[in-house]
This record gives structure tokens, sequence and C-alpha cells, in this order.
């Protein structure tokens, strides 16, 4: 291991993030309030790209180019947090490198959160965002990407796309980094639970209570949305997953498996022993860059 990723490990422990993950409901909520009031929406004001907003049921999203004109292909990309914490201006500073190695325009919405709403009311605006991104770019030119809660969202794209008919056509690529779910079985509960003490900045306590928050007092939430490997992926090519052996969500990872081999869908798994979750979206230190790099080029075929 790198230098630079023992030192970043080193930061993140002492960040203190994991505690926060199992506080109590009520100071749980108190914390997320506060990271989020510095959190949101950002529109950067620098020449590293072209920046416009677009808005979308009602929720602003960010869409960077490469240039004025917009590219043939385009990747949609979900921010992770648990669909808890929204992003910050480093997740901009991600896109940016994405965009400027994939030639693709990435379009990020700002997604509704289970603080305030249904992860349905998340899954609607995703999935307009996605509609309209294929009205603009065509068939087979949208690819989806994200990070731990936002790889969920871009494999449960495929799934919701079914749920509704199969109404339109399959994302180019699915890029799911560090996609979590509520764990439904006992190996799934068994791997997190062996995890969360390497884990430096997630707590299997978490995902003990998300489902709470994710279904916000309704009774009717459909289950692939808490439990993304039980949706129906039928139709969908090829899943690439990164993940860190080291971190809780890595238990998720048999049943995303089990579930390509369920409908036929091919997929890759990268994996690295010792990384921080969602590591290779963090593209500043060896091993996360040359991860990244992979993520890029595949966007980019």
């Amino acid at each position: 291991m790198s230098l630079a990723a023992r030192l970043i490990n080193l930061g993140t422990r002492l960040s203190g993030m994991k505690k926060k993950y199992s506080l109590p409901e009520e100071r749980f909520l108190e914390e997320v309030g506060k990271m989020n009031r510095s959190r949101g929406f950002y529109m950067p004001r620098d020449k590293k790209a072209v920046y416009k907003e677009r808005e979308i049921l009602g929720r602003k999203c960010l869409i960077v180019q490469k240039g004025e004109a917009r590219a043939g292909r385009a990747v949609l990309y979900f921010f992770g947090g648990g669909m808890m914490i929204g992003p910050d201006k480093g997740d901009v500073d991600v896109i940016v490198r994405l965009v400027q190695k994939t030639g693709a325009d990435v379009w990020f919405p700002m997604y509704p959160l289970c603080v305030d709403h249904c992860i349905t009311e998340a899954y609607e605006m995703a999935f307009e965002c996605y509609r309209q991104m294929i009205g603009l770019y065509g068939a087979g030119n949208v690819s989806t990407c994200g990070f731990s809660s936002g790889g969920a969202l871009a494999i449960g794209i495929a799934a919701h796309n079914n749920a509704m008919g199969s109404q339109l056509p399959m994302p180019r690529h699915i890029v799911a980094v560090s996609p979590g779910e509520v764990p439904w079985n006992d190996a799934e509960r068994a791997i997190m639970r062996a995890n969360n003490p390497k884990d430096m900045m997630v707590d299997y306590a978490f995902m003990e209570k998300v489902e709470r928050y994710e279904k916000h007092g309704r009774d009717d939430v459909p289950e692939y949305m808490i439990h993304i490997s039980k949706g129906d992926l039928s139709g969908v090519d090829h899943i690439h997953f990164v993940y860190s052996t080291d971190e809780v969500l890595y238990g998720a990872k048999q049943n995303f498996i089990d579930a390509c081999k369920r409908y036929g869908v091919r997929y890759t798994v990268r994996e690295r022993p010792g990384m921080i979750h969602c590591y290779a979206m963090l593209p500043y230190f060896r091993e996360s860059k040359a991860d990244f790099d992979e993520i890029a080029g595949i966007l980019a075929q």
C-alpha cells in the first residue's frame, strides 16, 4: 500500500466520521443536519469545464461538459452518503476529471435525501433525469455511475426501468463503486459485521437503521429500492463493481454477483485490500488514481 493511501486511511480514521454513523438516531440526525448545511448544489466558477444547471422535477442537476457543444455520450453520476448526506465541492472536482478523461458529459442530480423524503422520490427524480438524457443523447449513449448509495442508484435505475415496464433502453455501462444495500440475508450481514472493525468510515450500526430512514414512514416502498440486489436486472449488459475488501459494504458483493448470474448480466469486480470506502472516487493517491482511470476508461468506450 502506498504511503499516500496510508495517510488517507489515517486521516479518515481520525476524522470521526465512523462514530457519527453509530450515534443514536436523534444525535445522528443532528450531525447529518450540520453536515448538509454546507453541502448540496454548487455551481463552480472556474474555467476547467463548462457548467450548466438544469431543473428536473423541481430539483437542480449540474451538467458538466468539456465544451459548449453537447457531447455524443453522457454519464448519469450519483453521489453517495447513505441517502442521507449530500455532496460537497470535492464531488464536482472528481466529475471534472471524469469529463476530461472520458469526453462525455456528466449529469449530477441533487436527488432528494431520505432525511426529509422517501427513497421513492429519489428514484423518481433520478429516473426522470435518465429519461431526459436518453431523449437528448439517444439510446445506448447514456451510462450510469455512482459510489456508495449512489452506486446502488446506478444499478437501481435498471431495476426501476424494468419495474416500470422497460420504458427506456438500459444504460450503456453501469459502474458501481462500493454499492450498498440494506442487508437481507445472514451471509451478507456476517461479512458486514466482520468488516466493521476494519472499515474506517462506515459503521455497521447504520446498516441496521437506514431502512427506516429510506422508507420515511411508508410501507409501500418497492423491495428493490431497499435491497437493490433483489431487483430485476433483465436486459442489462454489463455491471462493473469496485470495492475495498475491508469495507462494510463489501458484504453486499455476493448478492450482486448472484443477481447478475440470475439475469444473465456480465460483471467484473475490481477489489483492493486495505482501502477506505469508495477509495476509487478519491483519485489522489496511486491506487485510487489507477482504479479511477480504469473507471474512466470503461465510461469512455
